[in-house]
């Protein structure tokens, strides 16, 4: 291309012999006589005048329509006997379908502190037809085939939404996750004890009917597995001693663990049943002490120096 270019400089001397100063217009002509669609063509732009005058030629902002701008290369003024001269290559492209195309640029004279400006003669150029005749559209339609087109992840996308829901996940646990682990611990325990006051009143309903002792003994293994995991400790590895030591002696506990080993190891249920119900509902009524106890501390313990634990 650039030899193309300083060849079409070369060419100035003869161009300038057809000008006279009188006539006093830039010149342009086109490296070829045509070009086709799309095709990038170059353009020669001079100017011959007085050294004492100032002009300035077309930049990239200026409409050459129906050429697109691609580059251009200005080359130095050169002067001889007070007169000069300005040339530039532009290399243009067109996509318009017109036969004969026309380009008529101008040059911008400072004077006076104002601007004058001096368009050149058109150039033409041909456009090259590689189709020749109508084309058969229907034809065409009818033998068209249409490419399947693989689908492709945006991959930058994915990293971008990743990276935002990380970030809001971070956020979220900075500033709730404390509260977060609370509410789903106390999800937790009202759901275990929920699930442990319908079993154990299921186990009542049935020793209300059948007084069997199978009955008490399932019940009181059911309260037992329960508080274990309620308190976290091993409490259905306790006597009953042990048991109402680790209560500091509640009346509830020591009181129905007493009601119901007279049951069992004396098997005297059948005469003083009222006394094994009561000792039913304290227990009872202490896991459901026992669970307020854990939910409150739970609820209002979990601090910065008292945080809490999932176990």
């Amino acid at each position: 291309m650039l030899k193309k270019i300083f060849f079409f400089i070369t060419l100035l001397p003869l161009f300038g012999l057809a000008q006279t100063p009188e006539s006093n217009l830039p010149q342009g002509l086109f490296q070829d006589d045509s070009v086709k669609i799309g095709q990038e063509i170059n353009f020669l732009f001079y100017y011959r005048h007085p050294a004492t005058e100032e002009i300035i030629f077309p930049d990239s902002t200026y409409n050459f329509a129906p050429f697109e701008f691609v580059s251009r290369q200005y080359f130095p003024t050169r002067t001889r006997n007070n007169l000069s001269r300005d040339s530039v290559v532009y290399t243009l492209r067109t996509f318009s379908i017109a036969p004969v195309q026309t380009l008529a640029l101008p040059i911008f004279k400072l004077q006076n502190q104002d601007t004058l400006q001096i368009k050149a003669q058109p150039a033409e150029i041909y456009l090259k037809q590689l189709v020749k005749g109508p084309a058969n559209l229907a034809q065409l339609k009818a033998q068209t085939q249409l490419a399947p087109i693989p689908e492709r992840v945006n991959f930058a996308y994915w990293l971008i939404a990743s990276g935002i829901l990380v970030l809001v996940a971070v956020l979220v646990w900075i500033l709730f996750g404390r509260k977060i682990i609370i509410q789903y611990r106390l999800y937790i325990l009202k759901k275990d004890h929920n699930s442990f006051i319908n079993k154990f009143n299921a186990y009542i309903e049935k020793f209300n009917k059948s007084e069997s002792l199978q009955i008490v003994e399932q019940a009181i293994t059911l309260w037992k597995n329960y508080l274990t995991n309620l308190e976290g400790n091993a409490i259905n590895s306790f006597t009953t001693r042990e048991i109402a030591a680790y209560y500091n002696d509640d009346e509830d506990v020591t009181t129905a663990l007493r009601l119901f080993d007279k049951a069992i190891y004396g098997n005297i249920v059948s005469d003083k049943s009222s006394e094994t119900i009561i000792a039913f509902f304290l227990l009872h009524h202490f896991a459901d002490r026992r669970y307020e106890f854990v939910k409150d501390l739970t609820k209002y313990a979990a601090t910065p120096e008292n945080p809490v634990q999932l176990d």
